[in-house]
């Protein structure tokens, strides 16, 4: 087809537009997501050292300190010390129970705590300390912490009866620990302590 009657000059064919094939990426991005759980759910059942504790089953860290652990978490064998700490992991976090003699005022503890934290990872404590209290007794600060390796809540009470320290802690992978966060709760609201635990 010739414009304007002489110079020739043509106008092409504007080429249909072709649609985006969004579905492919959908597939490879649901795959991925279905491999990655798969994997964490398979680690969970075949790591070595772990048991599984039956729903509402309290774990006993001493025989006087005992917590419940949610549902789905399992006992970590290799991470727990009879009478001093119990630690249940599920996927990629963990909650650990530690018991530790009182020698000194609470802030003492809560300040070499700190210093654990920071040379054992590199974590950095964030937002100070808050006041915690518990329907079970346990009352102590919390606080915040991130590393390289995760990030994780710190609850540290103190047992004046039985003149113990007691250390919670939750820590998960980088974005896990809102997640988790519920079930951290309910563990630590669980936590006995006395003789009859």
């Amino acid at each position: 087809m010739v414009i304007g009657g002489g110079t020739g000059v043509g106008v092409g064919v504007v080429p249909s537009r072709e649609r985006y094939g969004t579905w492919k990426g959908s597939v490879l991005v649901l795959g991925f997501v279905c491999l990655w759980e798969g994997f964490w759910l398979g680690w969970d059942a075949l790591v070595p050292g772990r048991e599984e504790v039956p729903p509402g089953r309290a774990v006993y860290v001493s025989a006087s300190v005992s917590f419940t652990p949610a549902a789905a978490w399992s006992l970590s064998r290799a991470r727990t010390t009879p009478g001093t700490l119990a630690t249940v992991t599920r996927r990629s976090s963990a909650f650990s129970v530690r018991l530790a003699a009182w020698t000194e005022r609470l802030d003492g503890k809560v300040i070499q705590e700190r210093r654990i934290l920071r040379k054992a990872s590199g974590a950095r404590v964030f937002g100070g300390d808050q006041s915690f209290h518990t329907g079970n007794g346990l009352g102590g600060v919390r606080f915040y912490y991130s590393g390289v390796n995760g990030e994780g809540l710190v609850w540290m009470g103190w047992e004046p009866r039985a003149r113990t320290v007691i250390t919670l802690r939750a820590e998960s992978a980088h974005g896990a620990l809102l997640r988790h966060l519920p079930e951290f709760q309910r563990m630590v609201d669980s936590v006995r302590i006395g003789e009859k635990a």
